[in-house]
């Protein structure tokens, strides 16, 4: 299956928005066919409308759309408040999430990683997440995690490192997937948001069906994960005036 036509109907979309040929405008260097799309997204900020019918000759159309579209609405405006406006997807103004719910969300999330990674093979993963990791839910800016990977716990680098390419070992996808994958990533630098947005793509290939649904609802109240030790993992919820 030819990916020619779908690239072609998104640099017709980008034109029509004022994003030239590629996300940076002007001809600029020859790209890849995946790599043009990068930034194609942040065009169509703050709803997405103009997206409509995008994936129509998609078997997995609707659920793409609509997986999107939650994105879109869950980070609205892209007008930074002191100005400008941001290069990536961020919730601003996430609501409120009990510390419950977030460890919930957590347990659920770690687990579906697991289902994930039995279902393609990937037995690192899957054998790191067999004893899951203890949740702890914590309240403000979390702290960064080590910048080199000999700095950090096995744990953390199953998670940054490995269960990132586990949709790359799904036999038989669309090639459509490995077109967006760039430009799903870049949506909001993370790699776990990407494969929540290509999920459609991996469902009946895995017999899975949706082990990132509960990332997408932690991601959508804007919390975010940290580990720094090989039995748990830290979720860190914004703090919301009293």
């Amino acid at each position: 299956m030819t990916t020619a036509p779908f690239v072609q109907r998104c640099r017709e979309l980008a034109s029509r928005a004022g994003g030239g040929e590629t996300p940076e405008g002007g001809p600029g260097p020859e790209l890849s066919e995946s790599e043009s799309l990068i930034g194609f997204f942040q065009l169509f900020r703050p709803d997405g409308s103009q997206l409509s019918g995008l994936f129509d000759a998609f078997p997995q159309g609707d659920q793409l759309s609509d997986r999107l579209q939650r994105v879109y609405a869950a980070a609205g405006d892209d007008r930074r408040p002191q100005g400008g406006r941001d290069a990536f997807f961020i919730v601003r103004s996430p609501s409120p999430l009990e510390p419950e719910t977030a460890e919930h969300h957590g347990v659920t999330w770690i687990d579906g990683l697991r289902q994930f990674a039995e279902a393609v093979g990937d037995d690192r993963v899957a054998e790191k997440l067999a004893s899951p990791p203890k949740i702890r839910v914590l309240e403000g800016i979390p702290p960064k995690h080590p910048k080199h990977p000999h700095e950090r716990s096995e744990l953390l680098n199953v998670f940054l490192d490995h269960a990132p390419t586990l949709p790359e070992k799904a036999a038989g996808v669309d090639p459509h997937a490995e077109l967006l994958r760039p430009a799903y990533y870049f949506v909001a630098c993370d790699a776990m948001l990407r494969d929540y947005l290509m999920w459609p793509f991996y469902a009946r290939q895995t017999g899975l069906a949706d082990p990132l649904g509960s990332y997408f609802a932690l991601w959508t109240h804007g919390v975010k994960f940290r580990i720094f030790q090989e039995d748990q993992v830290d979720l860190y919820l914004p703090r919301h005036p009293a």
